[in-house]
């Protein structure tokens, strides 16, 4: 199974569990998940899962600097034209970073020859997210595809942004269904809008974690206490990946890239 396969699989899992968490800390099975990091370090640990031994294959980084992770999106050594016997010479990468520095919230890299190689870089949302928060974690993610050093382009295979939505009146499958659409959309439209988001391939699935069981109209209980206010909801992921063009590959379909 593919790194990106395998991490996209633990992000999912992750939301799962957070929403979960919730539930247990609050017995309110409707109860939103206000606390960010909490969603940020069950994915942490999720993916920590797919190590076989201590950081192999995968060193996981909580709040690692943007500077350090953009840098190494570029190979370490390089060769460029010189006028020697060799008609060479070797470099070493410069240092880049993004335009909105600060910290990633979850950075993934494997060590090759003492060297950290890039994963990939998860951006974390919570419930219901604004637009522009959406919006600055996508851009920072896709400048990482963009940086070049005297060593190269960027190496970097895929990055993630994920997030949690939530509905009320979620009375039937249809509806369930008609939300998870247009969450998609609202995700593409972003993308569009965007020049330097719509150039990359952009793969955006949305899935229902947990939704309010319907309950009988002949329960005994309904009839005589009504409805308990939980019946209706319903709760949402989003993974978002992001890629070059050419290292496209579905995580859905696995065979094609998601047209946003």
């Amino acid at each position: 199974m593919s790194h990106e396969l395998s991490i996209f699989g633990k992000l999912k899992n992750a939301m799962i569990t957070s929403c979960d968490d919730v539930l247990y800390f609050s017995d309110n099975e409707t109860q939103l998940l206000d606390a960010e990091y909490l969603l940020t370090v069950n994915s942490a640990k999720s993916i920590r899962e797919l190590n076989r031994h201590f950081g192999t294959p995968y060193n996981i980084f909580l709040e690692n600097d943007t500077k350090k992770f953009a840098t190494s999106c570029t190979p370490l050594l390089g060769r460029e034209n010189a006028d020697n016997f060799l008609g060479y010479r070797h470099v070493i990468r410069n240092s880049n970073n993004t335009l909105r520095s600060g910290k990633i919230d979850i950075a993934v890299y494997t060590n090759k020859n003492g060297d950290d190689i890039p994963i990939c870089a998860i951006e974390v949302k919570g419930f219901n997210p604004n637009k522009s928060l959406i919006i600055a974690d996508l851009e920072r993610n896709s400048e990482y595809f963009r940086l070049t050093s005297r060593t190269g382009a960027s190496i970097l295979p895929f990055a993630f942004f994920i997030s949690l939505h939530s509905y009320k009146g979620v009375w039937n499958d249809k509806k369930e269904k008609s939300n998870i659409l247009k969450l998609e959309n609202r995700y593409k439209k972003y993308i569009n809008d965007s020049e330097n988001l719509k150039n990359l391939h952009q793969s955006v699935e949305a899935f229902t974690i947990r939704r309010g069981v319907i309950p009988d109209a002949n329960d005994p209980y309904i009839q005589e206490h009504g409805l308990r206010g939980d019946e209706d909801y319903q709760f949402v992921g989003v993974v978002i990946t992001t890629k070059q063009p050419q290292a496209c590959q579905s995580i859905a379909t696995q065979q094609k890239c998601a047209d946003v």
